[in-house]
């Protein structure tokens, strides 16, 4: 006998196929869109702009997220389904997977066209600020910079001996790993440096950057490695960890208690987040030309004033919460994709990857996060987020590190944390690194 349809449909929903992959899309739906992706990518039919870039992130990385978050190894220590997603990107443009206008495709909407990356951080800054409540950010602010200065002292002098005692010497471990690992990434931290070495040398630029590179390039993947590791260890003792909350309850709540916001989420709250995300980074954009840090630095402090000030109506900074939920939610997976494949060269890792620097790599890693750790800790932080904000968000690179690296230790909700260590942090390593190399320089030529 022939079966109904109903029949079908019954089957289908007790078996895998009806699991969710990813948006609540069940798999039975899911495997065909995600063929039709990449029918369109290796048929040439993939638009070079949003459209073909959004759909091959999403359809790829929410089947990545799915499987990565049940590989039992992985999930536990590596950072699950979020850093494959950053693994499968890496191993899509190191073997090169796609075709070149596929590929093309992604690095645009990434960083070049849309600027998808700072979209996102945007977000997560505003969003992250402007929805914590008032008490909270007022009294982690002072106790945060203790540890971002803990976890750099700690591993300077880590790096030095370790440098000393492996031959590779100590002034070169600061001048060459030390430093452009805490410089703030690439583009904000790795070429401005090389240019400031290379006038303080005499050297060229391109000598002093293929230096510099792969040192950001290894403590990025180090660091968010170690973040996967230190989302375990708060598991397995959730005393060290604030679960996201970088200082215990009562050391920042009033004794009258928060009251919490009753704004619900709709699509108006979200798209008034988003205005509101984009218009403060606008701002952040204007006033740099005046400023010289980086616009998300003055972004940074421009909400914090904002959010301290209580100029907002509550409506508008709940709003900003709900827009970075939406963005949470749909994009960190797509995000981490589009990074592994557009901007970490693996290239550059495979030709300086020997024992000794490697080595000096993860004792600065390692330095920071445990520096930061400790000093958080005295000054009353949750260990874990200290390690993380103060420490590992101090030797990836940049945005994109940050993202990557709280999406391992899944904290999202502490990009405003982050940001300050990678930017202000970084641009405070470029005076320490213009310092150093006028001190020291002639041990690199």
């Amino acid at each position: 006998m022939y079966k109904t349809i109903s029949e079908y449909k019954y089957e289908i929903e007790s078996t895998i196929w009806a699991d969710e992959v990813a948006y609540g899309i069940p798999f039975y739906i899911y495997l065909p869109l995600l063929l039709t992706v990449f029918a369109a990518v290796f048929t040439g039919n993939l638009p070079d702009d949003m459209v073909g870039a959004t759909a091959f992130l999403l359809a790829v990385a929410g089947i990545t997220v799915y499987i990565g978050d049940r590989l039992p190894i992985w999930r536990t220590w590596f950072g699950g389904g979020l850093v494959l997603c950053l693994v499968l990107g890496l191993v899509i443009n190191y073997y090169a997977l796609i075709p070149a206008e596929s590929y093309q495709s992604v690095e645009s909407f990434l960083t070049e066209g849309s600027n998808m990356l700072d979209w996102f951080i945007a977000a997560l800054i505003a969003g992250s600020i402007l929805s914590m409540p008032r008490s909270y950010l007022v009294r982690a602010l002072p106790i945060y910079a203790p540890s971002v200065i803990g976890g750099l002292v700690f591993a300077a002098v880590t790096v030095y001996v370790a440098g000393a005692v492996l031959g590779f010497g100590g002034l070169d471990s600061i001048l060459t790993v030390l430093i452009p690992v805490f410089g703030g990434g690439m583009g904000a931290g790795g070429i401005p440096l090389s240019e400031i070495y290379a006038s303080e040398t005499g050297t060229n630029f391109e000598q002093m950057f293929s230096i510099i590179a792969p040192a950001i390039i290894l403590g990025n993947m180090v660091g968010i490695l170690f973040a996967a590791v230190a989302h375990r260890i708060g598991t397995m003792r959730p005393s060290l960890s604030g679960d996201g909350v970088v200082m215990p309850e009562e050391k920042w709540k009033p004794d009258a208690g928060i009251e919490t916001p009753d704004v619900s989420l709709t699509e108006e709250t979200i798209v008034m987040g988003w205005v509101i995300a984009m218009g403060l980074l606008l701002l952040g954009y204007i006033l740099a030309t005046w400023i010289p840090i980086h616009p998300f630095a003055i972004m940074i402090l421009l909400t914090i004033g904002i959010k301290v000030s209580g100029v907002f109506p509550v409506k508008l900074e709940e709003g900003a919460g709900h827009f970075y939920n939406f963005m949470v939610a749909g994009f960190v997976g797509p995000l981490l994709l589009a990074i592994g494949m557009a901007l970490i060269d693996i290239q550059v890792l495979v030709e300086m990857l020997n024992p000794v620097y490697f080595a000096l790599v993860i004792f600065a890693v390692t330095g920071g996060a445990i520096g930061a750790a400790f000093v958080g800790y005295l000054f009353g932080m949750f260990p874990i987020e200290a390690a993380l904000c103060g420490g590992l968000c101090m030797v990836n690179m940049g945005g994109s590190g940050d993202v990557a690296t709280l999406a391992a230790a899944e904290r999202m909700e502490l990009m405003a944390f982050a940001q300050m260590s990678s930017r202000i942090g970084g641009a405070l390593m470029l005076l320490i690194g213009q310092t150093a190399i006028s001190l020291w320089g002639t041990a690199l030529v």
